[in-house]
């Protein structure tokens, strides 16, 4: 029933002109018009479900009516197509029962859907979301008279305890808004706080890393005072016994900040987080991906997001690029394995109606028969291991394939460690990768920073993926640069202004309206037989 749903509203022959305005999103936008994101991804090919920017024309249905004075919401960026329907599902069934919904810029009326299973009862699916029978029913009013039946889809209600939280939560916000609405902010003020160490008898590999982000951080503080910026700098020491990480935020000065970056160890996270809430400070997580980081603390911002968050970035990325080329899974049967990530991969697209084959490494024939001459071969890896990546290029190699077959590897983000000891293979097979960060040593940019950062403190950043010093420069022009130009508007205006990164370039999305900013920025690195490296 979904699947006949998503198909008869992407069905519209014709299309109207919708300007996307700051703020909106692909699925705000379906909103406005009762349609599908499925829908607008269909008559509008190639567009980037997660790179809309304001100011751009996008086709939509010409039958599809806009609805006057709907609030744009933020909803969860991770939300599926299938999440999606069943939302227009609900909403078209309870216009038909006459049922107000609501529009809201906080929270949508319900908490979530449900769908339905084998042998569930009204019992056990209140039990299963801590809310009682009757809150169930009259959050569905037609289980009043018709009995519970698989498939069905049911609206969730808030908890009793979700929606006293939410009443303070508004109370606060409308006291904020009485409040001055933008404060600029002559001098940033900026705290520090990671892991430098500075007891240990020798300086470990962390406190190396930790140390050349500060120093890239403090790169970038000079490169903006040069531009007549203002801006005080407090380092911290997280793992110092005289100044644990709670005796820092008591420090007077603490809450004075602008912007705090770290700290690193998970444990300390969170504290940090919640004090940057409660004051109202820009914090910075610049290492961890936990998926969770960013709940519920809506100052957060996390520099580094788990690559699934990207996934998609990289599904539709990809077929732009290879929708017309020969694609071919190759097994690995190794121990790096991602398989959730390649079925993902493969469903999207079947969806799209992209064709591929399938093979394994450990069977020359399924390769050899898989490729085709005079386009280009795709070949995509299960694995992004080093072992894996050598096993499947000797085995291309094994094949002595003549100039009539062009073959490329479509690859993972480890594969930027391979350069130096594959560099003959990256090239020869115009090796491609996504990644959230890519440090280009040969382009001019980067040579002037590494010279820049010498001349400074006497030594070259550590070895390592990423590059800290990079890292650390990113977040201090990233985030001073914002915050000096919108004060206290810079989260509502963080796409409103650009910055070229060095190593990590900055998109933040919120999760939800009560999320703090993930980075989903995301590259596609390409060797060149010539040696060279594209990113784009």
């Amino acid at each position: 029933m979904l699947m006949t749903f998503v198909m008869a509203v992407a069905m519209f022959a014709q299309t109207q002109k919708h300007e996307v305005q700051s703020g909106e999103t692909l699925y705000s936008i379906a909103r406005q018009y009762n349609v599908t994101v499925a829908s607008l991804l269909q008559i509008n090919p190639g567009l980037d479900a997660d790179h809309i920017m304001a100011g751009q024309n996008i086709n939509v249905p010409a039958g599809a009516q806009k609805t006057v004075n709907t609030p744009v919401t933020t909803q969860p960026q991770q939300q599926t197509i299938q999440q999606q329907v069943l939302q227009q599902v609900r909403q078209q069934v309870q216009a038909q029962q006459g049922i107000e919904v609501p529009s809201t810029p906080n929270r949508p009326r319900y908490k979530t859907l449900h769908e339905v299973q084998k042998k569930e009862t009204l019992y056990s699916i209140s039990r299963q979301y801590g809310i009682t029978v009757d809150q169930l029913v009259d959050a569905n009013p037609d289980l009043k008279k018709n009995k519970l039946k698989k498939g069905v889809v049911l609206n969730i209600p808030y908890t009793i305890a979700e929606d006293t939280e939410y009443q303070e939560e508004q109370r606060r916000a409308a006291e904020e808004a009485a409040k001055p609405k933008v404060t600029m902010y002559p001098t940033i003020k900026a705290a520090v706080i990671l892991p430098f160490s500075k007891n240990e008898e020798k300086v470990s590999a962390e406190s190396q890393k930790m140390i050349n982000l500060y120093q890239g951080f403090l790169l970038a503080v000079d490169s903006l005072k040069q531009h007549g910026y203002n801006v005080e700098v407090f380092a911290y020491d997280e793992v110092s016994p005289a100044t644990p990480v709670a005796t820092i935020l008591q420090k007077p000065e603490m809450k004075d900040m602008q912007l705090i970056v770290g700290p690193i160890r998970q444990w300390n996270v969170k504290s940090v987080a919640d004090f940057a809430h409660q004051n109202g400070i820009a914090h910075v997580v610049p290492l961890s991906n936990e998926l969770s980081l960013v709940n519920e603390h809506p100052t957060t911002f996390q520099v580094n997001s788990h690559n699934s968050l990207m996934y998609n970035q990289v599904f539709n990325r990809f077929c732009l690029i290879h929708k017309d080329h020969n694609i071919i899974f190759i097994s690995m049967n190794d121990r790096g394995d991602n398989m959730s990530y390649i079925a993902d991969f493969k469903k999207d697209l079947d969806a799209k109606g992209i064709k591929y084959s399938s093979g394994s490494v450990s069977d020359l024939a399924t390769i050899r028969d898989a490729l085709k001459k005079g386009t280009n071969n795709v070949i995509v890896p299960t694995s992004g291991s080093a072992a894996a990546f050598e096993n499947l290029c000797k085995k291309i190699d094994g094949l002595e394939l003549t100039s009539e077959y062009t073959v490329q590897l479509f690859g993972f983000p480890e594969w930027q460690t391979l350069v130096g000891k594959y560099d003959k293979y990256l090239g020869k097979y115009q090796c491609q990768f996504f990644t959230s960060f890519y440090s280009n040593g040969l382009s001019s940019r980067t040579q002037q920073f590494n010279g820049r950062f010498r001349r400074w403190f006497n030594q070259d950043q550590y070895n390592s993926f990423p590059k800290y010093g990079e890292l650390g420069y990113d977040i201090g022009a990233y985030f001073i640069k914002g915050i000096h130009d919108f004060g206290s508007a810079f989260y509502e205006n963080i796409h409103n202004f650009s910055y070229v990164s060095m190593e990590f370039p900055m998109m933040f999305e919120k999760k939800n309206a009560w999320s703090g900013y993930q980075n989903r920025s995301m590259m596609i690195v390409t060797h060149r037989s010539d040696g060279s490296v594209f990113v784009r």
